[in-house]
């Protein structure tokens, strides 16, 4: 299967996760799809002076790989930097944020997997 960006589902939302600011995002995959524990698969990108609010993941896992751009992530209460070549590992139980700190949209890859 090959998913065009064409064929994608574009997502606008503002103060994601109760954050400020908006997240565009495009969902290529979706749990409906799917016949394994991946929840989705998702393109987002992370506007000008704004942030996914800080949410713990109480029952899947979730990656975000950074691909341009630069911000700050709150895992578990702990601030660290990043940027293109970044990967961030929620494990279930945990909880993250992630703030856009440059003056270009911060775009990374989301992964949701179902953790049972």
């Amino acid at each position: 299967m090959v998913i065009k960006k064409e064929y994608t589902t574009k997502i606008v939302t503002e103060k994601p996760r109760e954050g400020k600011g908006i997240i565009e995002g495009f969902r290529y995959l979706d749990s409906h799809e799917l016949s394994n524990s991946l929840k989705g698969f998702y393109v987002n990108e992370l506007q000008v002076n704004s942030e996914v609010g800080f949410h713990r993941h109480l029952v899947d896992e979730e990656i975000y790989f950074i691909l341009e751009g630069e911000g700050i992530v709150d895992d578990n209460g702990i601030e660290e930097k990043v940027e293109a070549g970044s990967l961030i590992y929620t494990r279930k139980g945990q909880g993250h944020a992630l703030k856009n700190i440059g003056d270009t949209p911060l775009k990374f890859v989301a992964f949701i997997v179902d953790i049972k």
